[in-house]
């Protein structure tokens, strides 16, 4: 019996089924290609560590698959050729301010320690660098910025040390609050100043740069203790050699 066609049906020779069944693979190799380059790309861009272009191919692969153009992932006007070079090596971290400071505290006690164990000097550390506090008492009779002798090898161990650092010094004379008179200073301010002077030009003689230090006189202004008892005068009688930790 002769097979019957239905009307308005066309019928499909095996021909026409092969040659759909092998251009079917081709669509799904074209989106295996697209999500390795996608992919890649990715790789790329977190490993550069670029905070923006992240960004930027992020929001290029999210439209993408919105189902926006795919050439804006490589649009030259946002990613620009300094993006595609390699990344720069990290230096090595410098060693941090508080660490220099510790150093320079833990060098000054050790080799002044004998210096501090006869209460000679004291040493201390603050936020601009480490201090080294010369007693006055015994380093200048009342009144007067004329350096004993007895005094000048305490000056000459201080100044050792300092030779042996690169930071620049400033040298700070401090007095008590007690009246200035009877002598060739007519204030505490002159009296802290030739003071501070005169240690830095010990110093100077000592071998230490000159260009590295300063004086500076603060009078009565900065006490440690109460000047209301004679050891509270005693203790704020100095000067004081501070080594910067920063360049001054």
């Amino acid at each position: 019996m002769a097979k019957r066609l239905t009307p308005g049906r066309k019928q499909r020779s095996p021909d026409d089924d092969d040659k759909e069944n092998l251009e079917r693979w081709l669509l799904t190799y074209a989106d295996m290609i697209t999500l390795l380059l996608l992919f890649f790309i990715l790789l790329y861009t977190i490993s550069s560590l670029n905070v923006g272009k992240y960004k930027l191919i992020s929001s290029a692969i999210s439209s993408v698959f919105n189902g926006a153009n795919f050439g804006l992932l490589f649009d030259q006007s946002n990613v620009g050729s300094a993006d595609l070079s390699p990344p720069t090596q990290k230096q090595p971290a410098q060693t941090t301010k508080v660490q220099n400071q510790r150093l320079l505290f833990t060098n000054a006690v050790s080799q002044l320690r004998l210096l501090i164990q006869q209460k000679l000097v004291r040493v201390t550390s603050n936020e601009q660098g480490v201090t080294i506090t010369l007693a006055a008492d015994t380093q200048f009779k009342s009144g007067s910025a004329d350096i004993e002798q007895n005094f000048l090898p305490v000056l000459r161990q201080v100044a050792e040390f300092l030779n042996g650092v690169p930071n620049s010094v400033r040298i700070e004379g401090n007095t008590d609050d007690t009246p200035v008179g009877g002598t060739q200073f007519t204030s505490n301010w002159q009296l802290a100043a030739a003071r501070a002077v005169n240690v830095l030009s010990t110093f100077e003689d000592y071998g230490v740069a000159p260009d590295r230090m300063s004086a500076v006189s603060f009078g009565s202004t900065k006490p440690l203790m109460s000047n209301a008892t004679p050891e509270g005068r005693a203790y704020n009688r100095r000067v004081d050699i501070v080594i910067l930790t920063q360049p001054q």
